[in-house]
């Protein structure tokens, strides 16, 4: 890949300094080298982002309670990919591949736990918001202030508390007059 870069980028400065009148500069043999040197030492660092962006996403999906045996469902994904699986669990230990598809396959599956630490800090902010509001069909769907909305669900917990009272008290009832029919009226007869 490295090559026809250079072949390409001399060809462009080649054609760019025929038309300038300019004399032709080729890159030397250590100038390729020390770019190949550079290229590597930008592929270590790279990979060693990797591995920080793994500890990263898991740490940050810990401080959410989420398990490690979820994390790792999340990374195998629907088709349970046990080489995606493979290749994050040695990120989180610190070692990145040097396979180019390996690299690539592993910022794709850090991606996609990316998206889900961004949906489960989505979820946790909406579950922080409605913490210590009324929310009820019956209530949300009114133009009301949050005290009123108070005052109503007081009033509908104790209606409904009220109904519950008088089913379990008539259930009783019932079952008293239907034990005393069974037991005096009917043996009489």
């Amino acid at each position: 890949m490295y090559s026809s870069f250079t072949a390409r980028a001399t060809t462009q400065a080649s054609s760019r300094a025929a038309l300038s009148g300019a004399p032709l500069a080729c890159p030397s043999r250590a100038s390729r080298a020390s770019a190949s040197r550079s290229r590597v030492r930008v592929h270590a660092d790279a990979s060693d982002d990797l591995a920080r962006k793994a500890t990263v996403l898991t740490d940050d999906l810990k401080a959410m309670k989420t398990t490690m045996p979820t994390i790792r469902r999340v990374v195998a994904g629907n088709r349970n990919d046990l080489k995606a699986l493979s290749l994050y669990q040695d990120a989180l230990e610190g070692k990145v591949p040097t396979d180019y598809d390996d690299v690539s396959k592993l910022e794709k599956t850090l991606d996609d736990l990316a998206s889900y630490v961004e949906q489960r800090a989505e979820e946790e902010q909406f579950w922080a918001n409605r913490e210590g509001k009324v929310t009820s069909s019956v209530v949300d769907d009114t133009n009301l202030t949050e005290d009123e909305k108070r005052e109503v669900a007081s009033i509908l917990g104790n209606v409904v508390t009220w109904g519950v009272q008088g089913a379990t008290w008539n259930a009783l009832i019932l079952l008293i007059g239907f034990v005393s029919l069974v037991t005096f009226v009917l043996p009489n007869q």
